[in-house]
């Protein structure tokens, strides 16, 4: 695993949840303080590749899909943490249909990825959301 702005030894000294959880608030933040598209592209990309175990590749093409190319969420410049949160949330949420409808992956690395994205989705909601319900 190669991500952008960390090491991947960076995974294991802080320990997967304390990873997914601080590049969550980078990308938070970002979002918050418009850190750029680019900026918050290689966040992105660095919480997919952690949070399902997939490759930097994979993980680019998922960011392309559903943050640079993606539907416009309107959370750019937003300042409300709850809206954030949400388009943050649908981010997320749209992996699966883009995970299945992309090239190149074989069913069980799709299968996988599906499950890590289950994995990264559950943990999100259960220590994030809850503060904002």
């Amino acid at each position: 695993m190669i991500v952008y702005d960390h090491d991947p030894e960076d995974v294991v000294a802080l320990g997967w949840e304390a990873f997914i959880l601080q590049l969550w608030e980078s990308i938070f933040l970002g979002y918050r303080s418009w850190a750029g598209l680019r900026t918050l592209g290689r966040r992105w990309s660095d919480l997919i590749e952690a949070g399902l175990g997939c490759s930097q590749e994979v993980a680019d093409t998922l960011v392309r899909a559903l943050v640079i190319r993606g539907p416009d969420r309107r959370i750019e410049g937003e300042t409300s943490a709850p809206a954030i949160v949400a388009g943050m949330m649908d981010v997320l949420e749209g992996v699966p249909l883009v995970l299945t409808s992309a090239q190149g992956l074989s069913p069980d690395a799709c299968a996988t990825l599906l499950a890590g994205h289950t994995r990264l989705l559950d943990f999100i909601s259960a220590q994030v959301l809850e503060g904002w319900e």
